[in-house]
C-alpha cells in the first residue's frame, strides 16, 4: 500500500536522515524519496522514479551498491523511509524505476542491508574525509561527441574535457586523493601493473 510520495526528510519539519559512516562518524543528508510503500508483510519499498536510460545503473548490484560513489540515493532513501515510518528494523527494497521506453521500464535496485549499508557507508567515508580535507578533484571522463557528457559537473559544455582529464590524470598517483581514486576509478591489475 502507499504511504507516501515525495517523503521529505530535512524538510518541512522532518528530521533529516542520520546516515553512518564506516569511521564510526554519521552525516546528516536531507530529500525527498519519490515514492514509498509498505507490503503487507511490513517490507518497505522505496521508489526513485527516472525517465532517462536505464544503461547507467546497470551494475548497480548487492556487491556494487553505489558504483564509485556515484548512486548513494537508495541506500539513503531506504534509512529515510525506516526513520520516517518508524520501523528502524523493517526490511527495505529499494530501486530505480525507469518509466519510459528510452529507459526500457526497468526496475533496478536492491535490498538495503547491512551489508549494503556498510558498502554505502565506505563510500560516503572517503567522499565526506575528501571533502573534510580538501580533496575533493573534478573526475572527467574521456571526451564524447554526446551532447550530455557523464560529468557535466565538471564541464557543462564539454569544450574542456580534454584539458581537465590531463590534470586528473597527473594527480591519479597523488596520495593525498588515492582513497578518493580507489572508490571512483579502481584500477585494473594491468593498470596497476603500469603504475
Amino acid at each position: 500500500r502507499p504511504v507516501a510520495a515525495e517523503l521529505p526528510f530535512g524538510f518541512d519539519g522532518a528530521e533529516p536522515v542520520r546516515f553512518p559512516l564506516a569511521d564510526g562518524r554519521s552525516v546528516l543528508i536531507r530529500g525527498r524519496a519519490d515514492r514509498v510503500d509498505v507490503a503487507d508483510d511490513g517490507t518497505i519499498h522505496v521508489v526513485d522514479y527516472k525517465t532517462g536510460k536505464a544503461d547507467y545503473y546497470k551494475g548497480l548490484s548487492l556487491e556494487d551498491p553505489h558504483q564509485g560513489g556515484r548512486r548513494l540515493q537508495l541506500a539513503v532513501y531506504g534509512h529515510a523511509a525506516r526513520q520516517r515510518l518508524g520501523t528502524p528494523d523493517a526490511p527495505v527494497e529499494s530501486r530505480y524505476w525507469f518509466t519510459s521506453s528510452k529507459g526500457d521500464f526497468k526496475r533496478l535496485g536492491y535490498p538495503v542491508t547491512d551489508h549494503v549499508t556498510v558498502l554505502v557507508g565506505q563510500a560516503m567515508s572517503t567522499i565526506v574525509t575528501g571533502i573534510e580535507r580538501g580533496v575533493f578533484p573534478p573526475h572527467p571522463q574521456p571526451h564524447t561527441t554526446s551532447p550530455f557528457p557523464d560529468c557535466s559537473h565538471c564541464d557543462p559544455d564539454n569544450l574542456g574535457t580534454t584539458e581537465l582529464l590531463r590534470h586528473w590524470e597527473r594527480k591519479l598517483d597523488d596520495p593525498a586523493i588515492a582513497a578518493y581514486v580507489t572508490l571512483v576509478a579502481p584500477a585494473t591489475d594491468e593498470e596497476e601493473a603500469d603504475r
